[in-house]
């Protein structure tokens, strides 16, 4: 039985849950864009072009597990997919179509609930909008790292700050606590039932930097009191004092979670915005030191940057943007920050991103399209500092890059 293992945000990673894009992406209409949390409409055939060039470069350097296919394994339980389908009663009127769906085979169903479960054709709501659903499709399913996150060997279930995301927290919980080969030994946080307007909390907001040492977003999608219950049940659970650096970030569109601003891309660096993260302006940071009787101290600290730095991670910051302020803007905008570590020092990034590009290349990084890597031209294995590229404009353009879109569930201990 495999277990789960994030000890790091970089140590090498061994396994990790995507989730293809499919024909959900193309239900969404203009009109609800926004209320599907997307900056615009975007062509599946598109979008899945530019996504495989990063599952095929990952299937290189991991074991790549798909959402879809974990999520059938756990319903072909007959117990299991009961239980399953009574959770999603607490967010979606499925009641009265139990029969049907106890009755669908676990790959359609599953299928069934990423791509939306129609509203049946004797509904009222069907009669209002043929477009109606039980529960909506999930076009920001692909943005695995939302949902849950892995620290140690337990899960965080995410209490999503919008409706429109609680299905696939539902969907990653089910699997962390039914599936054989990904059971975490604990739930740290249990979002879709805990979950209300003071309590949420969501994956990109989670970044592990060591076993003891946590930086937690206080964004738009997390809240303080959500912080707080981590800090302690996670004391609780590992039997171990924790230091938690709680980051105040601008409550923005750009700034929806700590990994659009920061992220570790080496033991020595990190790939961060400026403006927030190192600029004078910068958010304000709180150092927690959170015991395992559950007593909580604060203190602030002068940046991010510097905190680490006293618990003994000295990252050098590595400007998503270079040192231009609109450059920093518009490849921020693009996720240019977001990067994902698949080994120390080597990081998976936009290529459309090209002031961030060239200032990895100063910091040493060899900058290398991930085409040349899955054709065979090139080998991994020749590179110290090694950022990655892949093709990203339609991408971002649902508002998220390579960290959010992957869920590392086993890394190598650095």
């Amino acid at each position: 039985m495999a277990h789960l293992a994030i000890d790091s945000e970089i140590g090498a990673l061994r396994r990790v849950i995507l989730h293809s894009p499919g024909p959900e992406i193309e239900a969404m209409t203009p009109d609800e864009a926004e209320k599907d949390l997307y900056n615009d409409i975007i062509p599946l055939s598109a979008v899945l072009g530019e996504y495989l060039q990063l599952k095929k470069f990952l299937k290189l350097v991991a074991e790549v597990h798909e959402l879809l296919d974990l999520l059938v394994a756990c319903l072909e339980d007959v117990g299991d997919k009961f239980e399953f389908l009574s959770s999603l009663t607490r967010c979606f009127p499925i009641h009265s179509s139990m029969k049907t769906l106890m009755a669908m085979p676990p790959k359609t169903l599953a299928s069934a609930l990423v791509q939306g479960l129609a509203a049946p054709a004797d509904s009222l709501a069907r009669r209002l909008d043929e477009h109606s659903f039980l529960s909506r499709p999930l076009p920001n399913a692909y943005f695995m790292r939302d949902s849950a996150a892995i620290i140690g060997d337990c899960a965080v279930s995410a209490a999503t700050a919008f409706d429109v995301r609680m299905a696939e927290a539902l969907i990653t919980k089910f699997i962390f606590t039914h599936h054989p080969d990904f059971t975490a030994r604990a739930l740290l946080f249990d979002g879709p039932a805990e979950r209300n307007r003071y309590l949420t909390i969501e994956g990109g907001d989670i970044i592990v930097i060591s076993p003891d040492i946590l930086a937690l977003g206080l964004s738009e999608r997390t809240t303080p009191y959500a912080v707080e219950r981590i800090a302690r049940n996670a004391t609780k659970t590992f039997g171990r004092d924790l230091t938690i650096f709680a980051v105040d970030l601008p409550k923005s569109r750009a700034t929806i979670h700590l990994d659009m601003v920061f992220t570790v891309i080496d033991r020595d660096a990190a790939l961060v915005y400026e403006p927030v993260i190192t600029g004078a302006q910068r958010s304000t940071v709180y150092r927690i030191e959170a015991g395992r009787r559950g007593k909580l101290t604060f203190s602030e600290v002068p940046s991010l940057i510097e905190g680490l730095k006293e618990v003994g991670w000295d990252f050098k910051p590595i400007l998503c943007g270079g040192g231009h302020r609109i450059q920093q803007q518009r490849e921020q905008w693009l996720s240019g920050a977001n990067s994902f570590a698949f080994a120390p020092g080597k990081i998976l990034v936009y290529s459309c991103n090209a002031h961030t590009a060239d200032t990895l290349a100063k910091e040493g990084f060899a900058v290398v399209s991930s085409e040349r890597f899955i054709k065979g031209k090139d080998c991994i294995d020749s590179y110290g500092r090694l950022a990655v590229t892949f093709d990203g404009i339609e991408l971002a353009r649902g508002g998220g890059g390579a960290r959010c879109m992957t869920l590392p569930v086993e890394r190598d201990a650095l």
